[in-house]
């Protein structure tokens, strides 16, 4: 089949970690795929698959110092940006012309929050799909998402949720779109992630003494994954006497944000940003518990890749959380506040038997099996 896909900005991060590995298990099937990005320039486009065709709508990303310029003498300094962005956006135009005369057998907008506007009206494709990969009633407070999704729902034929909690909350927000929901759990290819955990060494510095090595591998966003919040935490558990270093691998807008918590807490000892990592599978091989504190997830893929490498995991209650873990028995789930995340570390850290009890590499069958996910998504792409 011809299938197309439409993505916004492709960065580094959990969603668009997701989408490569199914373009790469569906280019692996003998599909033609094309990913059409609205902006070009996000860091992931690197890692594509050479089989994926590649569409920049527009060249770069411009405006935003434009946006967030203050004032008219900031605005005015800003002006080439907001030309840049008329120009790239003029660019976009052009470049959407040849898809009104190309046909595809499915399209599919992998982002919930994205409009579908390019796959309903310029993509001709008798199958269309929209990806919701979050819990609406949290990601959607304002319920802007949801309306763009009901004034669209009688165009698209599916939607795909990742993950129960989140096939609930569409159905929620949106009750027309139940009888196109599905549920199909992202593309998890295990054995190349266990691959790639031979692929490197120890990427951590030497322990000192006992200490443990907490991991958290993450976009850096503060909305999302409460990177404040992660300080205090690490604040409460050093003033415990607890013997650890917490490593944070990943980048993004919030880094300095991130950095300047630590330094106000004197805990640059403690908190370590080791920066992106093109392959973080090692770090996980080499760390003694993976915490994900996050606000909100989707189907959290630091969950999925700290379980087949075999880690205790600690996790927030988040969307998909529980079709991930057994509580106590293949990680541990605490309320999603500072007090229960705190007394969670420090169980884990201090207990030995639960963390060994808890260190092993089970997840569902349904997550690990991806030739019934590919296959159930062929079946809707086929109409």
């Amino acid at each position: 089949m011809k299938l197309l896909f439409h993505y916004p900005f492709f960065k580094v991060g959990g969603a668009e970690m997701s989408s490569l590995r199914l373009m790469t298990a569906l280019a692996d099937r003998g599909h033609d795929i094309t990913l059409v990005v609205t902006t070009g320039g996000g860091e992931l486009e690197e890692a594509l698959d050479g089989r994926i065709r590649l569409v920049r709508l527009r060249p770069s990303m411009y405006g935003a110092k434009f946006l967030g310029a203050r004032g008219l003498l900031a605005r005015s300094a800003a002006l080439p940006d907001f030309l840049a962005y008329l120009t790239a956006r003029a660019i976009g135009g052009i470049r959407m012309l040849p898809f009104f005369l190309r046909r595809y057998d499915a399209s599919a907008t992998l982002l919930h929050g994205t409009s579908t506007w390019f796959c309903r009206r310029v993509v001709r494709a008798p199958s269309r799909m929209h990806f919701i990969r979050n819990d609406l009633k949290h990601v959607d407070p304002s319920g802007r998402v949801a309306k763009a999704i009901r004034h669209a729902e009688p165009e698209i034929d599916y939607y795909v949720c990742v993950s129960q909690t989140a096939h609930q909350s569409l159905i929620a927000a949106v009750p027309e779109t139940a009888p196109k929901a599905t549920v199909v759990y992202n593309i998890l290819n295990p054995d190349e992630m266990r691959q790639r955990m031979t692929k490197g060494g120890d990427p951590f510095p030497p322990r000192r003494g006992d200490e443990l090595r907490i991991l958290t591998v993450c976009r850096l966003s503060e909305m999302a994954k409460g990177l404040t919040r992660m300080v205090r935490v690490c604040q409460r558990l050093a003033d415990a006497g607890l013997a650890f270093r917490w490593f944070v691998v990943g980048d993004g807008n919030d880094r300095a944000l991130l950095e300047n918590a630590i330094r106000k807490a004197g805990l640059e000892n403690r908190i370590i940003l080791m920066g992106r990592f093109s392959n973080p599978f090692p770090a996980y091989v080499h760390a003694d518990v993976v915490a994900m504190v996050s606000y909100y997830e989707g189907l959290c893929g630091m969950v999925n890749e700290a379980k087949i490498a075999g880690r205790a995991v600690v996790a927030t209650k988040v969307s998909g959380i529980d079709e991930q873990l057994v509580d106590g028995e293949t990680g541990l789930i605490v309320d999603n506040n500072e007090d229960a995340i705190v007394e969670g570390m420090q169980r884990v850290l201090t207990d030995t038997k639960l963390r060994s009890k808890i260190s092993n590499d089970y997840l569902p069958p349904a997550l690990l099996d991806d030739e019934a996910k590919l296959d159930k998504l062929e079946q809707m792409m086929q109409g």
